[in-house]
Parts: C-alpha cells; structure tokens; sequence
C-alpha cells in the first residue's frame, strides 16, 4: 500500500492563452482554526507570485492596486462576467502575443505588416461561427499557402499587399479551431454568453500596452482561479467532496496582504508551514466527528484480536499472527521486497489485493504505510502473515476512497524474496 504524499494547491498552471477596492480587513485574534488556515493559505499561495505576474504576465507593479482590484472582481464575477473577463485575457493574447507571433513567423523576422483588422474580424467570426468564410480546418490550409506565396514574393505590388490581407483573415480564423471547447472546459465559459465575450475580446484587444488596464485584467485572471480553482482545491483537500469552503473573505485578506507586502501578519515560508499544521488538526477534527466510529470499533477490533491465541501486539500497537514461518533472511527497512497481499476492512470489505492480479507487487520496505514497515522488517522470507494495523499505523485521518479516515486495517501478507 503506497503512501498519498499531501501537497499544497499549486496556484498558477500557464493556460493556452494566458476603482481600486482594498482587501477584507480581518483579524487573527481568537479567529478559529478554519478561518486562520483561510488566511494562513492566502498568504502563502503569494510565494513567488510577484515574479510570475511580472515574468508570465508583463504586469507593472506599478499598477499593483489595479491587480488587487481586478482580483476582488475577478472573485465575484457571475457567469455573464465571467464570459466578458475570459473575452479581455484571450483579446490581450490576441493583440500582445498571437497577432506578433503569426507577424514575425510571416515575414521571417523582416519588415512588414499583418492586416490586424482583418485577422481580429475572422478571429470574432471563428468564435462565434457567424459569418464565416470558411470552416477553421480550411482557413489553415489556405492560411499555409498563401504564407508561402507572400514569403517567396518579396516585392510590394499590390497583389502582395491583397494576399496578405487574405492571408490576415485566414489566419485569424485557423487560430479559433478548438477554442469554443477550450472556452468551455478550461475558462469555464458558458456559451450562453458568447456575446459577453465577443465583448471582452474587443476590450483585451484595445488595451494592448495600456499598463494600468493590463494589471486590473491580470487581477482579473487570478481571481477568478482563486474563486474556481484554488479556494475549492484546498477545500476539498481539507473537507472532503461535502462542498464545505474555506473562508473567502480571510483567504482574501492574506491573499492581498502577501501580494502587496501590506498589512502582512506572518512571511508566506510561515504562512506555509503553518498551513500544513493547520490542515492537519482541522482534518483530524473534522473527520473525528464524521469518522469517529470507525476509530472507535477498530479499537475495540485490536483489543478483540490481541486476545486471540497466537497473535503477537507490538509496542506501536500493531497486532500479527504467523500463519506460515519462513526460513529466510529478514529484511532492512533500505529493501526491496517482493509480496502477495490482500487487504480488507474489519467488516471483511475487500479493497486491495495482488492475488486477483495473479501477479506479486514491488516496494521499498520504507514506501508503505508505517503498520507493514514494521511488519515487514521482522518478517523471514517464506512466512506468511495476517496483520491488524491500528490506524495510526495505516492512513490515519486520510480518507483513501473505500479505505475512510481511521479505519483499522487487516491484511494477509506473504513474502516472497528479497530483491537484490
């Protein structure tokens, strides 16, 4: 049984496209659990933020109080907002990155010009599927030849300048295949509201280099991945599917105070550390309440098993019976050891086991929960075991699907060799 390594909500993955309100004043003193942790994992989701708004995003600091702003209404937005603010973030990718990028690949680093009109016009056709000359797949191929036509002909007739128009609008149109699914399922955009976008995408694309404007859009961005992403990744982290979220208004408070260096309570290296203890105890809490019969009849279960004739309980807890004794070498906790398992719960529920695979598993003696560490290492080669691990010993307060938060654990054990 490999072990589940927590790790923090990583923030900001890089996406295909990539009047100022002061954050939620709150206070720490006598805050509970939840809402400490809320601010704790604001702060610290801020580590690095900074490089990355100006490194990934071209944001000027300068306009950090637009940042916090368009963060604030990125949070909120409802869905017809939301559509609008997808519309600005591809609009400025369309006149900051693709326009220059398709430029510089059409005239192979020299002197010329796309026609920007034509190509943001098909662009809107694309999206929209109105009025369109011809389908995305298509506008790509002629998109190629014409490419090639304009790069072998190097005079400035105006048959040139006609193909390049041409060429504009087909590659505006090429660059929106796929982008209605993209949209959907990765901006989370309903279509109902395409107009918004269309909208959205004008605006993105008239900002260009405006700076102030940039940094409210770019707030914009990542408030929306703290409302959709980032707030109900840790909470499910800490709560489970129940639908259960952290508290916004003081994941906002730490949030901004890490971003702008202002009114900050704790450095986010601490903010983190101090999210992982919190984490912890509230999950512990949390699913002591909801799973605190399980602790209670595997207790009750170990306590009927060490009883048992012929079963040995260890200091840790952990309670084994041999039912074949082996005559082999005993492995180190540095091994690798080869097994056959199954597991069950204490109701005789099955949930693992490499028997039905017909085929033994692999594992350094150290990779696997705690409770068959120890087996393990005072396991001779050849033995066969049935073992009754406390939770403690297993996954504690993790729920693990069919295995949920403090269930003991019983496992037969055969160990097969030791792999050299």
């Amino acid at each position: 049984m490999k072990k589940s390594i927590f790790s923090v909500l990583a923030v900001f993955a890089a996406g295909l496209f990539v009047s100022c309100t002061s954050a939620p004043k709150v206070s720490l003193v006598g805050a509970s659990k939840a809402d400490s942790l809320a601010y704790t994992m604001g702060v610290a989701q801020t580590q690095g933020l900074k490089d990355y708004l100006v490194g990934r995003m071209d944001m000027d600091t300068t306009y950090m109080d637009k940042f916090v702003a368009g963060v604030l209404d990125g949070v909120k937005a409802d869905d017809k907002k939301n559509a609008y603010y997808a519309g600005t973030q591809i609009g400025q990718q369309v006149v900051n990155q693709i326009i220059p990028g398709v430029t510089n690949e059409l005239f192979a680093g020299k002197e010329g010009k796309l026609n920007e009109k034509n190509f943001t016009n098909a662009f809107i056709a694309g999206v929209t599927e109105k009025n369109m000359k011809m389908t995305p797949e298509e506008a790509y191929g002629q998109a190629m030849e014409l490419m090639a036509a304009i790069q072998e002909n190097s005079d400035s007739t105006a048959n040139r300048k006609a193909q390049i128009a041409d060429f504009s609008y087909a590659m505006g149109l090429a660059q929106t295949q796929g982008l209605k699914g993209f949209l959907m399922y990765r901006m989370g955009v309903d279509t109902l509201y395409m107009a918004d976008f269309v909208k959205g995408l004008k605006a993105g694309i008239k900002v260009g280099d405006n700076a102030k404007k940039s940094a409210y859009y770019a707030g914009i961005q990542i408030g929306q991945q703290v409302a959709n992403q980032i707030i109900p990744g840790i909470s499910r982290e800490v709560y489970g599917n129940n639908g259960q979220l952290i508290s916004e208004k003081f994941f906002l408070s730490g949030f901004i105070a890490g971003v702008t260096e202002k009114n900050l309570l704790m450095h986010p290296f601490v903010a983190q550390k101090d999210a992982f203890r919190l984490i912890e105890e509230i999950k512990n809490e949390y699913f002591e309440q909801q799973f605190n019969d399980n602790k209670a009849q595997g207790v009750a279960f170990l306590d009927s098993i060490a009883a048992t004739e012929g079963v040995v309980k260890t200091e840790s807890g952990l309670c084994y019976k041999v039912i074949t004794e082996g005559k082999g070498a005993i492995p180190t906790a540095t091994d690798r050891v080869k097994v056959h398992y199954r597991g069950t719960l204490i109701d005789g529920t099955e949930f693992d086991s490499s028997y039905s695979r017909n085929e033994p598993t692999t594992f350094g003696v150290n990779q696997v929960i705690a409770g068959w560490t120890e087996a393990l290492t005072l396991m001779p080669v050849g033995s066969k075991w049935m073992l009754y691990i406390p939770q403690e010993l297993a996954y504690g307060s993790r729920d693990m699907g069919t295995i949920k938060p403090f269930s003991t654990l019983v496992f037969e054990v055969e160990l097969l060799e030791i792999e050299k």
